[in-house]
């Protein structure tokens, strides 16, 4: 087999390894694609209800504590909670202090702590005993009014704020559950309030907000525990107020809902998109909208699932509330994912197979060369050992010739014999026949060669 046969089969190969390459950078982006999760109406609440503090227990179980039922928006005492296990709405003891826009959350001694709305109270809720007592109250004059709250460890976590004449706080406010004691923190990057927090172990995140201008901003603010500082984070996708936020079980911040201005009912736009927000690579993306637009909903995880709960637009409060089934979603993605993955495998081993076929070809190929070459190399010696006794009989040549020509020297008159110079010519042709054959093997060794 010549070379270029040998060559052609390796490029036979190449391909085929070219072609195992572009099948997969065709596959693998598409096994990578993620179907966004779908909202779901999940249970009514059993009375509509918006501007509610709702706080999520260990256990899932959810409470959903004052807030407003009409567009009236007068405050109401009402405290109820969902239970996920057994599906229903159980009503609890009243809140001693009717309030909405309050914040809140439950701290590590498992009470419910609400502070502020449109009483100025703190207001503590014994989960076991059913029963309020009250806290401290925040040192401001008069209420805290759509304030946002987040506790780490032993301390809550109050950030802005509407406080007297529809001023916009950008205090911290830090209460010591243990000593029923307030203290002051770094102040926020702006004032703001009706925005939605959630907290992780170490930081709180501030998203929207409606600021001094009365409008929706989307600024992102992130508050550092330890560090008692603040740092600006990429901004949300649209300006939000009164929205929704929690961390799903996937780890990333779902925030939902909301509208452009801070009106109770009155607001202008309001919205059912959702966007995730990711906390490691601090940035945002879109999932599938709600199916109510809603502003001043709660926002809670139970059941592994998100919950967007009650809310109101203009003219409507919500009783119903919505979910987000994350895991659900991820399973079906990982089931997707598996499904192209082994489709993907197959084509690898037809292809692997196509590969270890042309490269038997190929091994064959180069058998075949290989005794080629075999016969060729013992060509080449058989002409090397032409050449060499082809070189000793010149250099014998070339002996006598020197010779004949020192004996010429030695007996050059004008009396040499014509037998002499017959033999001298002789010779020189017999010279000239060698070299002639020698250039004539030389050419046909490197002619062979090429």
């Amino acid at each position: 087999m010549n070379k270029s046969g040998v060559k052609g089969g390796m490029i036979v190969v190449t391909s085929i390894g070219l072609m195992c390459l572009m099948a997969l950078s065709v596959v693998a982006p598409v096994a990578s694609a993620a179907t966004a999760p779908s909202w779901n109406f999940a249970f009514p609440m059993g009375g509509a209800r918006s501007q509610a503090t709702v706080v999520q227990a260990d256990n899932g179980v959810v409470f959903v504590i004052g807030g407003y039922t009409t567009t009236a928006t007068a405050a109401t005492t009402l405290n109820s909670a969902y239970n996920p296990s057994t599906g229903t709405w159980t009503t609890l003891a009243p809140l001693p202090a009717a309030t909405r826009g309050a914040s809140g959350g439950i701290g590590a001694d498992g009470r419910i702590y609400i502070f502020d709305g449109i009483a100025s109270v703190t207001q503590i809720y014994n989960i076991t005993t059913d029963t309020w007592s009250a806290g401290a109250a925040e040192p401001t004059s008069g209420y805290i009014w759509e304030a946002k709250s987040a506790i780490n460890g032993d301390k809550a976590y109050v950030f802005g704020g509407e406080s007297g004449a529809n001023s916009h706080e950008n205090q911290t406010s830090i209460y010591n559950i243990t000593a029923d004691s307030w203290s002051s923190g770094a102040d926020m990057p702006d004032g703001v309030k009706a925005g939605a927090v959630v907290a992780d172990s170490e930081n709180a995140y501030y998203f929207g907000g409606e600021n001094e201008t009365e409008m929706a901003t989307t600024n992102v603010s992130r508050y550092n525990f330890a560090a008692d500082s603040w740092s600006m984070m990429a901004p949300l996708p649209i300006a939000l107020c009164a929205e929704g936020a929690a961390i799903g079980p996937d780890g990333l911040i779902y925030v939902f809902g909301g509208a452009d201005t801070a009106m109770n009912t009155g607001m202008g736009t309001v919205y059912s998109e959702t966007y995730t927000y990711d906390r490691s690579s601090n940035t945002w993306a879109t999932v599938d909208d709600m199916n109510v637009a809603r502003a001043w909903l709660g926002a809670a995880v139970s059941d592994n699932k998100i919950l967007a709960i009650g809310g109101n637009a203009p003219s409507t409060v919500y009783s119903s509330v919505e979910s987000l089934d994350t895991l659900q979603n991820q399973l079906d993605n990982l089931q997707d994912q598996v499904t192209l993955l082994q489709d993907q495998v197959t084509l690898l081993q037809n292809l692997v197979t196509l590969l270890q076929s042309q490269l038997a070809q190929a091994n064959n190929n180069i058998s075949s060369l290989d005794g080629d070459v075999s016969n060729l190399t013992a060509q080449d010696v058989l002409l090397k050992a032409q050449l060499v006794e082809l070189s000793a009989q010149l250099n014998q040549t070339r002996s006598d010739l020197t010779a004949a020509l020192g004996d010429t020297d030695n007996n050059v008159n004008d009396a040499k014999s014509t037998a002499d110079s017959a033999n001298l010519i002789g010779m020189i042709a017999v010279v000239l026949a060698v070299v002639a054959i020698v250039v004539a093997v030389v050419s046909m060794v490197f002619k062979k060669k090429s």
